[in-house]
């Protein structure tokens, strides 16, 4: 048996605690990446609402019938 190979294995240390960090900075990466994704949403949606509040300024025959010449 050559346990010259394991050698390496006794510098590997685990430490739960360094884990449970990983972990905790994982999810608090993940959380901000949510609420920019859902703040991006947000500001998408309220583009949409405005444009369609400032087309209704328009009068009624305006925006009602393509042209559209083959």
């Amino acid at each position: 048996m050559d346990v010259s190979s394991t050698s390496g294995l006794a510098g590997y240390t685990y430490t739960p605690s360094s884990n449970k960090t990983d972990t905790n900075t994982s999810l608090a990466m993940l959380n901000k990446a949510n609420e920019m994704q859902a703040d991006s949403a947000e500001q998408m949606i309220q583009s949409v609402t405005e444009t369609t509040a400032s087309s209704q300024a328009l009068p009624d025959h305006i925006g009602r019938n393509i042209n559209i010449t083959a």
